[in-house]
């Protein structure tokens, strides 16, 4: 069986990406693994200006909302008759999709062109360039129509 990673953020992007993995993809051929990473927040300096019990919620905060990304995207994976595991990591975005599509072996990674926008997006700089640059196997950067 061969397996994909669909990383996904919570944005409309990532969320079109894997409805596009799954009418593209073959269920009875592929595991699908649905990432979600933590961006850390030592990138932004965060933990050195904020007081700890802040840097705690923040985190803890962001825990939840990557529990509900995964959930979501697993229960729209499980409908459609894929077999799917759900992965919550922290760290440099691209960084730790490749690293982590290095360490299972995976032979598709796939994910929106944008996540995050605006300052985020400026500071974090392209996750899918930096992906497609670096990734040992194939990515699948989908665009929605119209773009």
């Amino acid at each position: 069986m061969k397996k994909a990673i669909v990383a996904l953020d919570g944005s409309e992007y990532s969320k079109y990406a894997l409805e596009y993995v799954l009418d593209l993809l073959d269920k009875s051929k592929w595991k699908l693994i649905l990432l979600h990473v933590i961006p850390s927040l030592e990138e932004f300096g965060i933990e050195s200006v904020a007081p700890p019990s802040l840097v705690v919620q923040l985190l803890e905060e962001l825990k939840e909302n990557a529990k509900k990304i995964i959930e979501e995207g697993e229960a729209k994976a499980k409908e459609k008759g894929f077999e799917v595991e759900g992965l919550i990591k922290e760290g440099h975005v691209g960084k730790t999709i490749v690293q982590t599509a290095e360490e299972l072996d995976v032979d598709l990674i796939a994910m929106g062109t944008r996540g995050l926008s605006g300052i985020k997006a400026l500071i974090l700089g392209s996750v899918a360039r930096y992906v497609s640059n670096h990734a040992h196997c194939p990515v699948l950067v989908v665009r929605k129509k119209g773009e």
